[in-house]
């Protein structure tokens, strides 16, 4: 089909937004708590540029302005599982953006979509540090979604672990749990609630007040047939939370 002239405009604007993202994800982006919820299903054939961001708000200086962020390569290589490639940056509260670590990840769906009750998958990423004396880490998460209706629900149940060298003594696992549910209002537009809870490790396991949680409002859709986004404004509800944070995804995928 011939391409019209604004179809034309709409993938060079496109092409634009995903060149200054990227651009710009080097400089802003949270490490406190807040990650992509990952759904567990696979999309075979599609390869994907996507920056996930976040950042803390708060009257505490100790706690505002916070970031993460990911710039991430993806590709679907079977019907069932997913290769990615990202660099992570972070910045903590009062300190400066760096390179946090180079991350390579898979993702494996075990079931169709659909087949069964509850659609399952797994994510494991390893991160190879690029800070002096700090250790690799290990991650694996439990990828579980759901279909009521117009409604989808999506759950990420996993942990990290420092692993190799410089790892001694930094503790055992972190364990966090995310989750979402939103309503298919259309494919452009569907809003929904968003929990993220970094449970910590330890003695944190018991302590609510000690472990990261927010919760609130969130909104997914795709826009353009090709460009993916998430956002999401949630409220600290543990003392150790910060008062509030946002988080932005922006994915563009294409098929080969």
């Amino acid at each position: 089909m011939t391409s019209t002239p604004i179809h034309v405009f709409y993938k060079s604007v496109l092409t634009l937004t995903v060149f200054i993202v990227l651009i710009c994800s080097t400089k802003n982006s949270a490490a406190f708590g807040l990650d992509e919820i990952y759904s567990p299903n696979v999309e075979y054939r599609e390869f994907s540029v996507e920056f996930m961001g976040a950042q803390s708000f708060d009257p505490n200086a100790d706690k505002s302005g916070a970031q993460v962020g990911q710039v991430t390569l993806e590709a679907g290589l079977t019907p069932r599982f997913k290769l990615g490639v990202s660099a992570v940056y972070a910045k903590e509260a009062g300190k400066d953006m760096q390179l946090e670590a180079h991350e390579i990840e898979g993702l494996y769906q075990f079931v169709e979509s659909g087949e069964y009750w509850l659609d399952a998958g797994m994510l494991v990423a390893y991160d190879f540090s690029n800070q002096s004396y700090s250790p690799d880490s290990i991650e694996s998460k439990l990828l579980l979604q759901k279909d009521v209706g117009k409604y989808t629900s999506t759950a990420n149940i996993g942990f990290t672990q420092n692993v190799g060298k410089f790892s001694d003594h930094t503790g055992g696992p972190n364990y966090t749990f995310l989750w979402n549910t939103r309503y298919r209002y259309n494919v452009f537009f569907q809003p929904g609630i968003e929990i993220q809870s970094d449970l910590g490790q330890g003695h944190q396991l018991n302590n609510f007040n000690e472990q990261e949680h927010y919760i609130g409002p969130a909104v997914y859709g795709k826009l353009f047939g090709h460009l993916k986004y998430q956002a999401a404004y949630l409220v600290g509800v543990s003392n150790a939370a910060a008062r509030s944070a946002a988080r932005l995804l922006i994915e563009y995928e294409m098929h080969f």
